[in-house]
């Protein structure tokens, strides 16, 4: 019996994540067995340019995207990071919405 798909925002993304790399490795041997300079091959390495454009789009907006609690901060920071390395690129993202919610703590207090 198949194992029912994660309705968190978290399984879902780890769900979508495993889709793009299957696509993308389904791109890539396709080009490769049509020889990349082929029409064929040449589309195949267009539709993984596709791909790595949405998911750059995709992380832009989660990036964009304020956190307001320490649940949506910690899926942000999953999505966003590499090896359980935040990337630089989205280091000052994920720094403010710390900041301002430690700020709110304090306020609170």
């Amino acid at each position: 019996m198949p194992k029912p798909l994660s309705q968190t925002p978290r399984g879902m993304f780890i769900i979508a994540l495993a889709d793009w790399q299957r696509a993308w490795t389904d791109h890539d041997r396709r080009a490769a067995s049509a020889g990349f300079a082929t029409a064929t091959g040449q589309a195949h390495l267009a539709a993984m340019s596709d791909l790595s454009t949405s998911i750059t789009a995709i992380e832009g907006r989660i990036a964009q995207t304020p956190a307001n609690n320490l649940a949506e901060l910690h899926i942000k920071i999953t999505i966003l990071s590499l090896d359980g390395l935040i990337r630089p690129e989205f280091q000052s993202s994920i720094l403010e919405d710390a900041m301002r919610m430690v700020a709110e703590a304090e306020a609170e207090a």
